[in-house]
């Protein structure tokens, strides 16, 4: 529900959205123009949308941490943003305005308890980038090792979260009293944002982050991921080693001919497939900003940054993302469809058979597009999309995915500007098979069904004894208890009270109609006695059944909403 303390802020942006984004965000797709996608080709728009996404960006950043982070969100949505959009809001993770030197040295020296001088031989005062919740720093260690030092905002703690109460009450608001806002399934996608943006905001979480994922990347010697100072690192401070290269997102043409990277963007498609569909924990904004590449021993490493932003699976959603993958590789539109059904909550007007023809529709022009264009993240965002307009609630984390893919592909096509995505997708998915069975077989996925087959060994004897004994004796009986039983036959002798009730008046009703015929010596009004009593009893009877089956359902209501809360 809006709350009257924020309308300031609903109205900022209400303003916001119909000013920029009303003309220009696709928020309901055709079955036509989804059936399009995953195809990247350049899209005709009006001269002035790049000037309306400058100024939307710049007015995103003018609003605040909270305003950017959701501006690098939509950046990833092609399904929903133009390209002007898109161009505009990425810059937004580096083009931020930085803070003073002074509140950075203030923070660090409160968080480490001793002066800066003390903890580093040096620390440069103007950072190296600058993004919306903190900063980073390049200094040198004691002993004369370089790091980086990530410093976050001041006050960003207690904005975040007032701005995302602001986000909350606008999608449960849409979501109440509008089709599109329930089709986008605006509070899942806020919920998701939250968790992501609170666990971005502890630094200690990072740093946990990098390091099981460090681990879990191990297997892959030409990926790198930076280690960790704890000593020097808390909550609101993450140091780590600098390290040496160049983003991705800066390599030329000229360097690519001058050195092969196409080994990388197969290795790098590997490991986040690794992360997804067997670990099940991955580093979810691998945009080409936070993606290095550098030489050690004169072959190509690349390097891994930024662990704030992560996604989890279960193990169960880790096997239909695979069967996913694979159903989209070969061309399977109907396993697609059947996949995207099961981890989804389909509402009451959801069509199964129409959903199954969008999206084959649209799996099949995927696969037969040219590779140049082909974006398997954009795919699953156009798939989300599809869902939406079919009454299919998607998990959230079929976004994260989707995310994920399309920050991916960006990657290997500056690594590799002929990679075949798909291909190599498939091909792993399957080896991806065998390492999924060899985990669900691992000895200790069977540790508690070995200690239950033990007990039930040990109990089966004195089990078998007590029925074979209660068999003989002839005791031996069965109890068959049915869910809210009480209850089915309580309301069972509500219904036959009140038609006992009705035949009583009814019959009092015939009895005085007949006696109203009968001569006697008392009379009322004219009437037999006995016969106005008769209706008389019949009108007190009658009123009492009304007042008591109101008063009882309204007691029923009451109950069954106490019981939903």
């Amino acid at each position: 529900m809006l709350k009257t303390r924020d309308i300031g802020r609903y109205t900022d942006l209400l303003l916001l959205f119909t000013r920029y984004g009303r003309k220009d965000f696709r928020l309901s797709l055709t079955p036509d123009e989804m059936a399009s996608a995953g195809v990247d080709e350049p899209l005709e728009t009006e001269p002035e949308v790049a000037g309306r996404a400058r100024a939307f960006a710049k007015a995103l950043k003018e609003m605040g941490p909270t305003y950017v982070k959701f501006g690098q969100v939509l950046s990833t949505r092609p399904d929903i943003v133009p390209p002007e959009y898109i161009t505009e809001l990425e810059s937004l993770q580096d083009d931020i305005e930085p803070f003073s030197f002074a509140e950075v040295e203030k923070i660090v020296e409160e968080e480490l308890k001793v002066r800066i001088s003390k903890a580093f031989e040096t620390f440069e005062a103007t950072p190296l980038a600058a993004a919306s919740l903190g900063q980073v720093h390049r200094a040198v260690l004691r002993d004369g090792r370089e790091v980086v030092v990530k410093v976050q905002r001041p006050g960003v703690r207690d904005q975040v979260p007032a701005d995302l109460a602001v986000f909350t009450d606008i999608a449960a608001t849409l979501d109440q009293h509008t089709a599109l806002g329930r089709k986008m399934n605006l509070v899942g996608t806020v919920e998701q944002a939250k968790i992501t943006l609170i666990n971005e905001l502890s630094y200690t979480q990072e740093a946990h982050n990098t390091e099981v994922i460090g681990e879990n990347l191990a297997e892959f010697p030409q990926i790198y991921v930076p280690q960790v100072i704890h000593d020097l690192s808390t909550s609101k401070i993450l140091t780590t080693e600098l390290v040496h290269g160049k983003k991705i997102s800066r390599l030329t043409p000229l360097m690519l001919v001058d050195r092969d990277y196409a080994e990388l963007a197969t290795v790098i498609t590997h490991a986040y497939l690794k992360q997804i569909c067997v670990d099940g924990f991955w580093h979810s904004d691998p945009h080409p900003g936070n993606v290095f590449i550098r030489e050690v021993d004169d072959l190509p490493q690349l390097v891994l940054l930024d662990f704030g932003m992560v996604a989890r699976v279960t193990t169960e959603f880790q096997d239909e993302i695979i069967k996913l993958l694979l159903s989209i590789s070969g061309n399977r539109g109907v396993e697609v469809a059947e996949t995207c059904i099961r981890v989804s909550e389909a509402q009451e007007e959801f069509e199964p058979v129409r959903f199954i023809r969008e999206i084959s529709a649209m799996v099949g022009n995927f696969h037969h597009a040219d590779l140049s264009h082909v974006n398997t993240g954009q795919l699953i965002f156009n798939l989300i999309g599809i869902a939406n307009n079919n009454e299919l609630k998607v998990p959230s984390e079929l976004a994260m995915l989707a995310k994920t893919l399309l920050h991916l592909d960006s990657i290997t096509r500056k690594l590799d500007p002929g990679y075949d995505a798909q291909k190599v997708i498939g091909e792993y998915a399957e080896k991806l098979i065998g390492k999924k069975l060899q985990q669900k077989f691992s000895p200790r996925n069977f540790y508690p069904a070995m200690l239950d087959l033990n007990q039930l060994a040990l109990d089966l004897p004195r089990r078998a004894r007590e029925i074979t004994d209660l068999t003989a004796a002839g005791k031996l009986t069965f109890g068959i208890k049915l869910t809210q039983a009480e209850e089915f036959l309580a309301g069972i002798h509500k219904i036959a009270n009140r038609i006992t009730v009705g035949l009583i008046i009814a019959a009092l009703l015939v009895g005085s109609s007949l006696m109203m015929r009968v001569p006697t010596q008392f009379t009322i009004l004219g009437y037999p006695v006995l016969a106005v009593l008769g209706y008389l009893a019949a009108a007190i009877a009658g009123l009492y059944l009304v007042i008591s089956t109101l008063l009882q359902d309204h007691r029923d209501q009451e109950r069954a909403r106490a019981k939903g809360k």
